[in-house]
């Protein structure tokens, strides 16, 4: 028997491997970052597909961008859902949870099990991106001044750290070399520091991460961003860490990004946790049937404003989804309050609350059952057609009142201060010359490869005295 672990980051090129068993185990997560087929001319690809794969069952999924578990999960029947979750607190597992898998992950850590809180921790500055390098310099600058001041808390003793770019490739190297130039070689290895996206990060984990976004505001509401390329990578990215995230941002998301876009979303729920938790409490309890709780679920976990059992005179409506001053009816058919027996008369109620004004949107439960997400992504578009986005949930402002997080704030606001006036001294020193690249030169990476340093090629590293290092070893 072969097995497979982390099959959606594998191409069709895995398919040899299938050669060698009489039974193959594929492990993999299709809501993860999936092959990306960098360089790869689609046109040969399918002229070859028609060339050789003629009678292959589904040929045209041997693209290069269908990963093996995708494959498998087309052709084989069988699949095994995995719910448990083991590696984050439950705060910052939830994102993912809400976004990608319908609230079915169970988290099974406590959040008293991590030794440092808050376990999300937002950190908005005034970052500007250079489109034309996918870097937003200030972004990058904090993250490693955030790292580098949380290394030197006692509450963060033998831990690991990492930092992802959300946009791009770019931006990680940035930050990796502020980091080589401020900290010495023995304390980034044993720290296991690692700078990349979400493809370098998938299977794998560190203690804390930190986030950076990249973008920055425009002159209007940046592009609706909420395609699967990228939902994926917010899911790796959001579910590396342990014990706590940190997420630094330029945007303002009441204003810079509209309803429902991914980084809103994400903003949000670093933000305020525990907000769409919230809000599933205090609805369930209206819902009348198994059926309509399910699709209130999957309704708040997409961001959408719904309320069960609406009142209209003496009728009631199962739900009613608002928006941008739209509002649409919702009904469950198919459950014992709107039994086949019952659909005459709920026809006629539907008929003269139409005549009022009201739109229905219909949902039956035997669609519902055989298929959740179908079914919802129907919805979703309905509401969408009839102006009805997703508007998330009200968030309080973030407090800086945690002990914690305002110390690594001050002391890394001291270590910019100190690294701004060592660049202008080497700037001094060498009569004007170009600035060091630690600040201003992106040093690019290929795709997929890791920017984690080797001992062999480390060279000599200015180190901030700043703060101290410390002297044991990190223990996994």
């Amino acid at each position: 028997m072969n097995g497979y672990d982390e099959a959606s980051q594998c191409d069709a090129m895995a398919l040899l491997a299938l050669a060698l068993a009489k039974k193959v185990v594929i492990v993999g997560d299709d809501e993860q970052v999936s092959p990306l087929a960098v360089g790869q001319n689609q046109d040969s690809v399918d002229h070859l597909i028609r060339l050789h794969l003629q009678g292959i069952p589904n040929a045209v999924l041997y693209d290069g961008r269908m990963s093996i578990y995708d494959l498998a999960k087309q052709s084989f029947v069988g699949l095994i859902s995995l719910l448990e979750h083991f590696r984050c607190v439950p705060d910052i597992i939830q994102f993912s949870n809400h976004l990608c898998y319908r609230g079915d992950i169970k988290p099974l850590r406590e959040g008293c099990s991590s030794p440092v809180h808050p376990h999300l921790v937002p950190f908005r500055v005034e970052g500007v991106r250079d489109s034309s390098v996918d870097v937003n310099r200030e972004e990058a600058l904090t993250v490693a001044s955030l790292l580098a001041a949380a290394i030197a808390c006692p509450e963060y003793r033998g831990m690991t750290f990492g930092a992802i770019s959300l946009l791009g490739d770019d931006q990680a190297p940035e930050i990796e070399q502020l980091l080589l130039k401020h900290l010495s070689p023995d304390e980034y290895h044993r720290r296991r520091i690692i700078c990349g996206n979400s493809a370098q990060f998938q299977g794998d984990e560190r203690d804390v991460m930190f986030l950076s976004m990249v973008w920055s505001p425009e002159d209007a509401p940046l592009r609706f961003l909420d395609d699967k390329k990228f939902r994926q990578r917010f899911n790796v990215a959001a579910s590396r860490a342990r014990n706590q995230m940190w997420l630094v941002y330029s945007l303002d998301p009441g204003t810079d990004l509209k309803s429902g876009d991914l980084r809103r979303r994400l903003i949000e729920h670093v933000l305020d946790p525990r907000a769409v938790t919230r809000e599933l409490e205090r609805s369930l309890g209206r819902t009348q049937s198994p059926f309509e709780r399910q699709v209130l679920e999957s309704l708040v976990r997409a961001g959408y404003r719904a309320t069960p059992q609406w009142p209209v005179g003496s009728y009631r409506i199962d739900f009613i989804v608002e928006g941008d001053g739209e509002r649409v009816a919702l009904e469950c058919d198919g459950d014992r309050f709107h039994s086949l027996e019952k659909l005459p008369a709920d026809m006629e109620r539907q008929a003269i609350l139409e005549r009022l004004g009201w739109r229905f949107i219909r949902i039956r439960g035997s669609a519902f059952f055989r298929d959740r997400e179908k079914t919802m992504q129907d919805v979703f578009k309905k509401l969408e057609e009839a102006g009805i986005r997703p508007e998330g949930v009200q968030v309080p402002r973030a407090s800086d009142e945690d002990s914690l997080v305002a110390s690594i704030r001050r002391r890394a606001s001291e270590l910019r201060a100190a690294w701004q006036e060592e660049l202008n001294a080497e700037n001094q020193n060498v009569g004007g010359r170009a600035e060091p690249p630690g600040l201003h030169e992106v040093r690019r990476e290929p795709e997929g490869k890791r920017t984690s340093p080797s001992p062999a090629d480390s060279r000599p590293v200015a180190q901030s005295t700043l703060f101290p290092v410390e002297d044991e070893e990190h223990t996994s």
